[in-house]
């Protein structure tokens, strides 16, 4: 997922940067980073809360993250702007097993502590739109300067989600025994945002750059989860394990174009 994200990232740069950078053009490239809660609701509580703590360390189920935003954007009028955008998201939890190692008295002769990660990731991608309520309240004719450079807008976004959770479980001062990497992936889910921007414009000319915070809420759950042969992960038997990004976010970011 890193390499697709990487790469979707230089092609934006390379290609559509330019383009925004015209003077008479309407595009726009924005980029942004922040913060996520998650909700993870049936893996905290069915596999990390059931057996994870007490067998495998975990002291803490996966209840935050790290997103990371690209978009570009057509503004056709100074009421709304719409276009594509791609967002990377990532989670994770560490846990410290151990390995007693005994001898043929039964006593412990050494003590081995693995490191024990389970990482959710998400790549998704969809159709964003912004309404700018600075428009509607005339903030390009007030007096003050910092007012009239200042934009207030909501933004939605809608599209498609690709998640994966991938298992890795090694033991480094005991190379030899048996590790485990496991990867559990869901078909592709709905995703969607709404967020509060508020964004101030640091370049007026030849460019119009602006720098910003949003936050918002997102509602994005995926389908149980399944390993490569397609079994789907079930805890004891009775609770499906699904991946659920939902919850708050905030983000800086920063645009360049109109």
């Amino acid at each position: 997922m890193k390499k697709i994200l990487k790469f979707m990232m230089y092609n934006l740069f390379v290609y559509i940067s330019p383009l925004a950078n015209a003077q008479n053009n309407k595009l726009s490239f924005e980029f942004s980073c922040g913060q996520h809660f998650f909700s993870m609701e049936n893996y905290n509580r069915y596999y990390i809360d059931a057996a994870g703590i007490e067998n495998w360390g975990f002291k803490d189920g996966i209840k935050k993250g790290i997103g990371f935003y690209t978009a570009i954007k057509y503004k056709p009028t100074k009421l709304f702007d719409i276009g594509l955008s791609g967002n990377y998201q990532s989670g994770k939890t560490i846990g410290s097993p151990e390995m007693k190692i005994f001898n043929i008295m039964g006593e412990v002769i050494e003590t081995h502590y693995g490191d024990f990660q389970y990482k959710s990731e998400t790549i998704g991608v969809g159709l964003v739109n912004s309404w700018y309520i600075d428009h509607i309240l005339k903030f390009e004719e007030k007096r003050f300067r910092f007012i009239n450079r200042c934009h207030l807008a909501i933004e939605l976004f809608g599209g498609m989600g690709f998640s994966k959770m991938t298992s890795d479980l090694k033991y480094p001062t005991y190379p030899i025994a048996p590790g485990n990497f496991k990867i559990f992936t869901s078909d592709r889910d709905f995703q969607s945002q709404i967020a509060l921007k508020l964004e101030f414009d640091y370049l007026k000319s030849p460019i119009i750059g602006s720098i910003g915070l949003k936050g918002g809420y997102q509602y994005f759950r995926t389908k149980t989860l399944k390993d490569r042969l397609g079994k789907e992960w079930i805890v004891t038997g009775n609770h499906p394990i699904n991946l659920d990004f939902s919850g708050f976010f905030g983000a800086v970011f920063l645009t360049v174009g109109k």
